[in-house]
């Protein structure tokens, strides 16, 4: 007695069967004769005949019989298009996926973020972007210039949001030029001096930063981008840095030390006055700091963004020019902006 041997494998199926065939075979079941079949795909009769004799060969197994009326399904046949219909249907969901993605209703974006951006623009702009393509998935990853712009640069990130590397237009191109990074601005960021809303200096109309320089400071660290324009800050002033320091780039830790103590804090503009609105500390009447920076977003230069992305940077640009009419940014609490 010998074994039988199997005629059929995934791998010979696939190298032997058409999708075009499984379409053709879906279009006569569903019409009921081939001629029928052939007018609705607009094929000639001939054409469809041969593909479904084709398609018998290939299986070695008849799929339908002739009647008066057209076509019917042997039990092979039968048995055949219950595999087919999942087979196809499975085809309409990939292709409407692809459409999906393609149109940048759904897909992935992956944000790198630093600086203010996670306290305003980001929320903001996720927020903005569940309105348009809620089925988007956005995944955001928090960390410094030095390295989110490389996994920008390694195709990681789709784009990086936050303080810009450079404020002088000629180094903003001459970064571009060497990592292939396209850098867009869309508003400058200072940083005001806080203090908890319950701190006895938080209704006071007129302050000095000597009335200050002696309480605890909490202010960016000497790698941010703006611990040089704090530095000037209290040169202008004719002031030393704050012997009594907490050096941070943490938000939600400068919060917590802020709103439960009498510790004084620099923060970035857009940050302190989302906070202030919330009533979760006060901002002092200081003149700002100047812009330490550009903000906004970086993508890679020598790749088109995909379609998600591209509706996330719509969403960018939208949000970056309409920052102060962003009311439920209040409850948002971000984790760092360095």
């Amino acid at each position: 007695m010998t074994a039988s041997i199997a005629r059929h494998s995934r791998l010979s199926l696939a190298r032997r069967l058409r999708l075009q065939q499984l379409a053709i075979f879906e279009k006569v079941v569903e019409a009921g004769s081939i001629l029928a079949a052939s007018r609705e795909l607009a094929m000639t009769q001939p054409a469809v005949s041969k593909s479904i004799h084709e398609l018998e060969q290939q299986l070695d197994g008849v799929l339908f019989v002739r009647s008066k009326r057209g076509v019917v399904l042997t039990e092979f046949g039968g048995l055949f298009q219950r595999h087919t219909k999942i087979l196809m249907g499975e085809l309409r969901y990939l292709a409407e996926d692809l459409n999906a993605w393609q149109a940048g209703t759904a897909g992935q974006v992956i944000v790198g973020s630093l600086i203010a951006a996670s306290a305003t623009l980001l929320p903001a702009s996720i927020m903005r972007l569940r309105e348009l393509v809620p089925d988007v998935v956005v995944t955001v990853r928090v960390g410094p210039n030095s390295t989110l712009f490389p996994a920008l640069a390694r195709g990681e990130l789709d784009v990086v949001v936050g303080a810009l590397p450079h404020t002088d237009p000629a180094l903003l191109r001459e970064d571009t030029e060497r990592a292939h990074l396209q850098h867009v601005a869309l508003y400058e960021e200072a940083l005001r001096v806080v203090v908890g809303s319950q701190h006895p200096l938080a209704r006071r109309r007129q302050l000095a930063l000597s009335d200050l320089h002696q309480l605890e400071w909490i202010v960016p660290t000497q790698d941010s981008a703006a611990h040089a324009s704090v530095r000037s800050f209290f040169e202008k002033e004719g002031l030393a840095m704050p012997r009594r320091l907490v050096e941070s780039v943490s938000i939600l830790t400068n919060l917590g030390l802020v709103s439960g103590g009498s510790m004084v804090a620099l923060m970035p503009q857009s940050a302190a006055e989302r906070f202030a609105k919330a009533g979760l500390l006060a901002i002092l009447p200081l003149e700002s700091l100047a812009p330490f920076s550009s903000v906004g977003y970086t993508v890679r230069a020598d790749r088109a963004p995909s379609a998600a992305t591209e509706r996330f940077l719509a969403a960018l640009r939208d949000v970056g020019k309409r920052r102060d009419m962003v009311p439920e940014l209040q409850s948002c609490i971000p984790a760092s902006y360095a």
